[in-house]
C-alpha cells in the first residue's frame, strides 16, 4: 500500500462545542477552542479519513476519524459508535454516551487514514463497519465525478444508516451485523464480482474480518498490494486495538 509522507503530529486540548445524537448507536462529539484552531491548520488535516488520537477525560486515548471541518468556526467533528453493554463497548463509548457541552478532551494528530487512490484507477470499492462509516463518508466526499465507486457498510440496524454524499458515481450497500462481528461483511465480498479494468479497494473495521478480506484479495483475487488498504480499527475481546 502507497500511503502520503506522515504528517507532523500536533496535540490540542480541546472542549466539547456540542453533542448530537446522530443515530440510535451514533453519536456526534464537536469539539472546539483556541488550540483546535491551530491543530486545523496541520498538514494532512483534510486528507480523506484522516484521524485524529482522543484522550479521554479518564487519560484513556483511543483513534477517530476526522468526521466534518468548520473552519469558520474553527471547530471539528468526531463521530462516536455507542456499543452498549457488549463485548466492544469500551471507555470511548461509554464517555460518548453521557459527554456534554464544556467538557475537555485531549487531540492528537492528525494521522493518514491509508486512502491512496491510483491515478489509474477508474473504480474504487470502500467497505467497512460502523466505526469505519465516518472514513467512509469523508473518503466519499474527496472522491472525484465521474469515478465509479461501490460502498458496502455493515450496520447495527437499519435505523443507524445514514447519508453518504460524493460526486462520484457511487451505489451504497447497507448490511446487518449478523451473530459475529465482520461476517455480513465478509460473507458478502467473498464472492462478488468486480468491475473491470484498474480500481482500488479501502476496508475497515473489526480486525479478524477485514484480515481475512484483505488476504482473500491479494491471494485469490491477486491484486497489487497498493491496490489494496485494509485497516482494523477495533477487535471482539479487546478494550483498545488499532492495527499498525
Amino acid at each position: 500500500m502507497l500511503e502520503s509522507a506522515r504528517p507532523k503530529s500536533r496535540t490540542a486540548l480541546a472542549q466539547v462545542i456540542a453533542v448530537r445524537t446522530l443515530t440510535p448507536h451514533m453519536r456526534r462529539i464537536t469539539v472546539g477552542g483556541s488550540e483546535v484552531a491551530a491543530l486545523l491548520q496541520a498538514d494532512g488535516i483534510e486528507a480523506p479519513a484522516a484521524w485524529l488520537k482522543v484522550f479521554l477525560p479518564s487519560g484513556e486515548g483511543r483513534a477517530y476519524t476526522i468526521s466534518g471541518i468548520d473552519h469558520q468556526a474553527r471547530t471539528l467533528d468526531l463521530d462516536f459508535v455507542l456499543h452498549g453493554v457488549d463485548a466492544t463497548s469500551g471507555p470511548a463509548s461509554a464517555w460518548a454516551s453521557q459527554a456534554h457541552a464544556g467538557e475537555r478532551i485531549g487531540i492528537a494528530g492528525p494521522r493518514s487514514g491509508g486512502f491512496a487512490l491510483p491515478e489509474d484507477a477508474c473504480w474504487t470499492m470502500l467497505a467497512g463497519d460502523a466505526t469505519a462509516l465516518p472514513a467512509i463518508q469523508a473518503i466519499a466526499r474527496s472522491l472525484p465525478a465521474g469515478l465509479k465507486a461501490k460502498v458496502y457498510v455493515e450496520m447495527p440496524q437499519a435505523v443507524d444508516q445514514q447519508a453518504i454524499a460524493s460526486a462520484a458515481s457511487l451505489r451504497v450497500q447497507w448490511l446487518t451485523v449478523r451473530a459475529a462481528p465482520g461476517m455480513a461483511l465478509h460473507q458478502h465480498l467473498m464472492y462478488r464480482p468486480l468491475p473491470p479494468g484498474p480500481g482500488y479497494l479501502w476496508i475497515a473495521g473489526e480486525s479478524a474480518a477485514v484480515r481475512a478480506l484483505r488476504m482473500h484479495y491479494l491471494q485469490e483475487r491477486q491484486f497489487e498490494r497498493h491496490r489494496v488498504s485494509a485497516k482494523g480499527y477495533w477487535k471482539a475481546g479487546e478494550a483498545d486495538h488499532r492495527d499498525a
